[in-house]
């Protein structure tokens, strides 16, 4: 009865966030070439078994850190693992940046003010001064809008790769 209980919570907190089927197809793919029992995935990932569940079983799209920890485990690009492009293969930077850092540069490279980028966003100037902080990162949505108003990938504007070149998009094959 207890494990009823607990699936069924997991079931309600999924429904309230965001879930796709083609990143839990994905995952399941990845995850299924690993030689190991299933029990032991979340702990090889450092991610709790409910949220594995979660992930595994409903698609639910976890926080941007527990993306690219599982991207990097599994050594592919973020945009491969969400189900927007087929390609697979992935170069790590030889020196991973922050998000801060890239987030910087590109803004310079394009010369536009961190009030412009609030403008394409639709968001006060007060939030974006919160990506300012070490370690903080904004959510999926908003990395993916950057990422396309920077005519960038997600893994570079992360600091993953050191390649800017968008990644093709699964639309265009």
């Amino acid at each position: 009865m207890t494990v009823f209980v607990k699936r069924e919570k997991i079931m309600s907190n999924v429904e309230e966030s965001k879930d796709s089927e083609e990143f839990r197809n994905i995952f399941n793919q990845l995850v299924e070439d690993i030689d190991c029992k299933r029990s032991e995935i979340p702990t090889i990932l450092g991610i709790s078994y409910d949220l594995f569940l979660k992930i595994a079983d409903y698609g639910k799209i976890p926080t941007p850190r527990i993306l690219i920890r599982i991207a990097d485990y599994f050594n592919v690009p973020l945009e491969y693992l969400l189900g927007k492009t087929k390609e697979k293969d992935f170069v790590k930077a030889t020196t991973r940046k922050t998000f801060q850092e890239r987030f910087k540069l590109l803004r310079e490279k394009e010369a536009m003010s961190e009030y412009a980028v609030t403008q394409k966003l639709h968001v006060s100037t007060s939030y974006t001064a919160t990506w300012k902080k070490p370690q903080y990162l904004p959510s999926l949505d908003y990395l993916i809008t950057l990422s396309e108003i920077f005519k960038v990938s997600l893994d570079y504007l992360l600091g993953r790769t050191d390649d800017p070149t968008p990644y093709k998009s699964i639309d265009s094959y």
